[in-house]
């Protein structure tokens, strides 16, 4: 993270957050719902507490399609050192 965490928000046991990677749907798809339900349907029953993923921060319409899902933006980050930006998001999935 480029502005660090609280320790309560970076403590991790290996089984707290799950790290969403790449969720797309093909062209004919797009605007339909799916990328949503196949999105919960790949969260339903997890045993993580939280679900986290990255999306660039230009990405306007992304973000906000990920915060009407459930997720808030929780600082940015560069996942190593030539990486752009990322906004990171944060959903929680059970107390």
């Amino acid at each position: 993270m480029l502005n660090p965490l609280p320790e309560e928000d970076r403590a991790e046991d290996g089984a707290r957050t799950l790290a969403l990677f790449e969720l797309m749907v093909r062209h004919p798809w797009r605007g339909t719902g799916v990328a949503q339900r196949i999105h919960e349907e790949l969260l339903t029953g997890r045993p993580e507490e939280r679900v986290t993923l990255l999306v660039e921060p230009t990405h306007v319409k992304v973000k906000a399609l990920y915060e009407r899902w459930g997720y808030e933006d929780i600082g940015d980050q560069r996942p190593f050192p030539d990486a752009p930006v990322y906004a990171t998001m944060l959903r929680t999935l059970r107390a």
